[in-house]
């Protein structure tokens, strides 16, 4: 079944647009018509439920993200199948852009705002990992940029789809086909490179840290012409310093992304290590930040600041001018009280 704006769905999804298009499905803005709530509608093409791999990780997709509920991982409400037998998963809808198209148009981020996306994803992947679940394929574009009213963006983890979950008690439903290597060759860590079976939640904090180094340099920490020259490289060569590239950064940035990327990963903090170092950073990078600007905020000197302020500043002279002008016409208190007033 072809999908087109304005279908039903489940006899309550009404598609509203399309968000975007993969080689598996469709992503779609959507209303529960029963409820009145905005969602977005995951749907698999009809012949990926006779693809056993693919399906099952869109059903791993559904039992990770249900597992672990936090701010920074995106949503699930429910689980279904349209009228023509695909399945679809019905998440939150969210407001904003991938981290991979903020940089490709944009280019590197200001690392305070890198840190506060960053905190909130390493918070989601320290309850994941917690809970056994390892991400496997953290990257930009699986980061979305959410924004949030009033409190601004959050880091969104998306796509659990090749997930490994851990618990003994659970089935690992992290299928591959024979010759596919599961995750982005560029963000992978050392371990997940060489095909380890006993992957930790520590591979997830070297990926994040190539997205950082990535999106303070513009760079990857680790290129190569082809796929197995790159795998050489991650598994045999260090990754320089950061500071080698961005030598105005902050330290207190700079050793965290280091950090992050150690080849051993005994010596790579935990997601809840990083997000804590990210919390400290943030602190420092706003004092810095304070005390460059000489105490003003970061959006004081904002054109709908300024026009803020000067639309203020006009109001309260004409306020004073007219009670001023009551004032010689009324005179003594009255004009008083009345330029009070209007002062107020």
């Amino acid at each position: 079944m072809t999908l087109h704006e304005g279908d039903l769905i489940h006899s309550r999804y009404r598609l509203l647009r399309l968000i975007g298009v993969g080689t598996s499905g469709s992503v779609w803005a959507a209303k529960n018509e029963l409820i009145e709530r905005e969602v977005a509608l995951k749907v698999l093409d009809p012949e990926v439920t006779h693809d056993k791999v693919l399906l099952t990780r869109f059903f791993n997709e559904a039992k990770a993200i249900g597992r672990v509920k936090h701010q920074s991982i995106v949503g699930i409400y429910d689980l279904g199948q349209a009228e023509d037998g695909s399945p679809f998963l019905v998440l939150e809808l969210l407001d904003g852009e991938p981290l991979a198209s903020c940089l490709s148009r944009e280019g590197p981020l200001e690392p305070e705002t890198l840190c506060d996306l960053c905190c909130g994803v390493a918070g989601a992947l320290d309850l994941a990992h917690q809970q056994g679940i390892v991400h496997r394929d953290l990257k930009p574009a699986n980061i979305f940029m959410h924004r949030m009213q009033p409190s601004g963006l959050i880091g969104k983890i998306l796509d659990f789809g090749i997930s490994k979950i851990l618990s003994s008690n659970t089935t690992n439903f992290a299928l591959t086909k024979a010759g596919t290597v599961l995750g982005s060759p560029a963000y992978m860590s050392p371990e997940q490179a060489a095909g380890r079976d006993d992957l930790d939640g520590r591979a997830d904090v070297w990926s994040l840290g190539v997205v950082m180094f990535e999106a303070l340099t513009a760079t990857l920490p680790h290129e190569a012409p082809n796929y197995n020259a790159l795998m050489i490289r991650i598994l045999t060569q260090d990754i320089p310093p950061i500071e080698k590239q961005r030598p105005e950064l902050s330290p207190s940035i700079t050793a965290i992304v280091n950090a992050c990327l150690r080849r051993n990963r005994d010596e790579r903090p935990t997601a809840g290590q990083l997000r804590t170092l990210l919390e400290s950073a943030t602190r420092t990078l706003r004092a810095e930040r304070f005390a460059k600007s000489g105490g003003r905020r970061r959006d004081d000197s904002s054109a709908e600041s300024e026009r803020f302020s000067f639309t203020t500043k006009a109001q309260i002279a004409r306020y004073v001018a007219v009670g001023a002008a009551a004032g010689l016409g009324a005179g003594g208190l009255l004009g008083l009280a009345i330029a009070y007033f209007m002062w107020q």
